[in-house]
């Protein structure tokens, strides 16, 4: 544990709203009864459950310059920030595992090997090499290069007698590679949604971030309102938009088109709450997310663990107390204990933050 440093404050209130999001979309009261934009799309097109995680991944990646920038003027040398990237990348797969088996448990064999921290972890591993030893130019020619490799594996390649090209949910070159490597340790739902393609694309989502993290650092110098990073956002959704005649939306698949939509609306997002937040100065309504913002993984993870208990309060609490005032509106039921569940976390991180307590990964 270590005493928190201080950060922009609107990238630890961007970042804790993308845990928030996510701890929503994994809790509601009752799976059979969701509104329908807290639910995954199944193969192509959105929802605002399907932004949440490379939303995630994209806030990583706005750290990067700010945190490789402070460890190289602080005289870090560079075997100790690719120890500090190791350790890192680690930590955040072996945490995944055990996220995994929690998830499982009992039955935890096959144990599943992907995972969503297992994701960031090798996304990082790809990013950071790159923002570290390029500049925003460099970024921006290997996003086009992961981008283009990506879409060139999906609509060239043929596999398993298929042609080149196909991606239908049960018939698809990702769903092939993880069999072929993982066997039964993966899910099919109906693919792994983190499964290794599409982390390929997931580190452009952080590179995507990168390029945002310079935009704000530029604007934040200057004094200056973050139109770089909007204006960027904005060309990013209709790129991705324009994109997807040819290559679908796709967040099981983490196709380029996806991408460039879910980093243009986080830019967009950022760059809005920087104004509010830093520039404004309009911080009270952001403290809960700040507070989940600065301890993320924990946070994330303490709340999968919960989340997963089999015979848990939280289970008691629904059925027994919100479902039963609601009998005709268990959508609403099912969201209210969700915002409930991220209220609890919350306070749990205040409780942190005040005492100036970061648990970094």
């Amino acid at each position: 544990m270590k005493v928190a440093a201080h950060h922009l404050e609107s990238l630890d209130v961007f970042r804790g709203l993308t845990v928030a999001a996510m701890m929503l979309v994994n809790n509601p009261g009752d799976w059979s009864a969701v509104f329908p934009p807290l639910l995954h799309a199944y193969w192509t097109g959105w929802t605002f459950a399907d932004v949440v995680f490379p939303w995630f991944i994209f806030v990583m990646g706005v750290a990067m310059p700010f945190a490789f920038s402070r460890r190289r003027t602080g005289g870090h040398a560079l075997r100790q920030v690719y120890t500090r990237i190791a350790r890192r990348v680690v930590a955040l797969s072996v945490l995944g595992l055990m996220l995994n088996a929690v998830a499982a448990w009992p039955a935890v064999t096959p144990l599943r090997f992907p995972g969503v921290l297992q994701r960031i972890a090798l996304a990082y591993a790809i990013a950071a090499p790159i923002v570290l030893h390029l500049d925003e130019t460099g970024w921006a020619v290997a996003i086009a290069i992961l981008l283009a490799g990506h879409s060139a594996l999906l609509m060239f390649v043929p596999f398993a007698g298929y042609p080149a090209g196909t991606l239908r949910p049960e018939h698809n070159l990702p769903r092939f590679v993880d069999a072929a490597v993982f066997g039964r340790h993966l899910l099919l739902m109906p693919i792994d949604p983190e499964g290794l393609l599409g982390t390929i694309t997931a580190a452009a989502s952080a590179l995507c971030g990168a390029l945002a993290g310079a935009a704000l650092q530029r604007a934040r110098d200057s004094g200056a309102r973050p139109w770089t990073l909007a204006v960027g956002g904005i060309a990013a959704v209709l790129a991705g938009i324009a994109w997807s005649w040819r290559l679908p939306i796709s967040k099981p698949l983490w196709t380029g088109p996806f991408v460039l939509l879910t980093s243009g609306l986080a830019a967009i997002a950022l760059a809005a709450i920087y104004v509010v937040v830093d520039v404004r100065g309009l911080r009270r309504w952001s403290m809960p997310f700040l507070w989940l913002g600065v301890n993320p993984i924990a946070m994330y993870c303490l709340s999968e663990i919960v989340g997963h208990l089999q015979t848990s309060p939280k289970a008691w609490i629904y059925w027994t107390i919100l479902e039963p005032v609601m009998p005709d509106a268990p959508a609403v039921a099912s969201l209210l204990f969700g915002l409930a569940f991220v209220a609890m976390w919350a306070a749990v991180a205040g409780v942190l933050y005040r005492r100036h307590i970061r648990i970094q990964v």
